[in-house]
C-alpha cells in the first residue's frame, strides 16, 4: 500500500499526505451521500406506509384486495413469464 501511495503521489505531483487527505475527502462525500439517500428512503417509506394505512382504513374493499395480494405465495416473475409465454 505504501508503494501505491508513493506512486499516486509521484504521478499527481503532490505529497502522500495530500493523497490520503483527498481520498478520505472523496470517501467521506460518498459516504454522506449514501447516508442521505438512506435517510430519504426511510422517510419516503414511512410516508408511503402511513398513506397505505390511511387508504386501507378508509376503503375496506381495497384493504381486502391488498391483503390477498400481499399474502399470495405466487412469485410475480413467474406470473410475468407465464403471461409472456402465452399462458
Amino acid at each position: 500500500m505504501k508503494t501505491k501511495l508513493e506512486d499516486i503521489a509521484r504521478h499527481l505531483n503532490i505529497s502522500k499526505e495530500e493523497v490520503i487527505e483527498t481520498a478520505l475527502s472523496i470517501f467521506e462525500d460518498a459516504f454522506k451521500e449514501e447516508k442521505q439517500k438512506d435517510t430519504k428512503f426511510k422517510i419516503a417509506n414511512k410516508i408511503m406506509k402511513k398513506a397505505s394505512e390511511e387508504l386501507r382504513s378508509s376503503n375496506t374493499r381495497l384493504a381486502q384486495r391488498a391483503k390477498i395480494i400481499e399474502e399470495a405465495k405466487i412469485d410475480v416473475f413467474e406470473v410475468i413469464l407465464y403471461l409472456i409465454d402465452g399462458g
